[in-house]
């Protein structure tokens, strides 16, 4: 695992050594990246269910203001410190809490986000409820794009307040990428 692009492209980062995570594979990190280019380097990313971190990272290293990493499994955690220290502390934040706690945690101290990279376990019912956390507490600025990684296509009625604007299929994987 490596990251694909920008500034720090050739990195090697770990992986948690667990079947909690799924790292995504890097022909999929370029097509997600290639998807949402050109990235305003004045943004803000939550990686939310960062596992290793490697989708913040991606966004680290293509220059972004501030990048934003929760997991809230110890090993994964831990692993995610491991692949952020050699970056700017200022650029991105680490929180290991549960996903409701950390999404509650940005609302109470006023983070929004540009960007939001969802990649919960896939046959858990986290994508909506993140999502409806996202739109109740107004975490997503006003063009603000959500992208799911998933294993199958996700259907969002307009309650969510978002719109698909982009989706590409990668073997058992879905990249779904919609706006506010």
């Amino acid at each position: 695992m490596r990251v694909v692009s920008g500034n720090f492209k050739g990195l090697k980062l770990k992986a948690p050594k667990n079947n909690l995570t799924r790292p995504t594979e890097n022909k999929v990190k370029e097509a997600i990246f290639d998807m949402l280019y050109p990235i305003n380097p004045q943004s803000t990313a939550l990686d939310l269910f960062a596992g290793s971190g490697q989708i913040g990272i991606e966004f680290l290293s293509r220059g972004l203001k501030k990048v934003y990493l929760n997991d809230f499994d110890r090993a994964s955690f831990r692993i995610l410190k491991e692949n952020t220290y050699k970056f700017d502390k200022n650029t991105y934040m680490l929180t290991n809490k549960d996903f409701k706690k950390a999404l509650k945690f940005y609302k109470e101290n006023d983070i929004t986000f540009d960007y939001v990279y969802l990649d919960p376990p896939f046959d858990s019912d986290y994508y909506k409820i993140s999502i409806q956390l996202i739109n109740d507490y107004e975490l997503l600025n006003e063009d603000g794009i959500v992208i799911t990684e998933s294993d199958k296509k996700l259907n969002l009625d307009e309650k969510y307040k978002l719109f698909l604007i982009k989706e590409k299929v990668y073997g058992r994987k879905i990249v779904n990428i919609y706006q506010k």
